[in-house]
């Protein structure tokens, strides 16, 4: 009936030709590589952004697209406002990988 944020990471990655696991705790173990801090003030297409059971897709370097339970949707959003949102809601960012 719809789709979630980690189901939509491996659609995504999955089309593309690379392997995902289904779980965005999984996925983030196993994906990729972890920013440095002074890497992720420059987020790139196809970054991934993790919060405790929740990850999205970077889509350029102001935007995200993930599917959540706040709009019951797959959103493009602003990267700012969404981490500001899902910050207030009590979760912060816990991971950033690049592929």
């Amino acid at each position: 009936f719809g789709i979630d944020c980690s189901g939509l990471v491996q659609v995504s990655l999955t089309a593309a030709g690379t392997g995902c696991p289904r779980d965005s705790d999984m996925q983030c173990a196993g994906l990729g590589r972890e920013l440095n801090a002074s890497e992720a003030k420059h987020l790139r297409r196809g970054d991934l952004i993790f919060w405790k059971g929740h990850v999205a897709i970077v889509r350029d370097a102001e935007t995200i697209v993930h599917a959540n339970a706040h709009h019951m949707a797959t959103v493009i959003e602003n990267t700012r406002e969404a981490t500001a949102r899902i910050r207030a809601a009590g979760s912060e960012i816990v991971s950033i990988k690049r592929l």
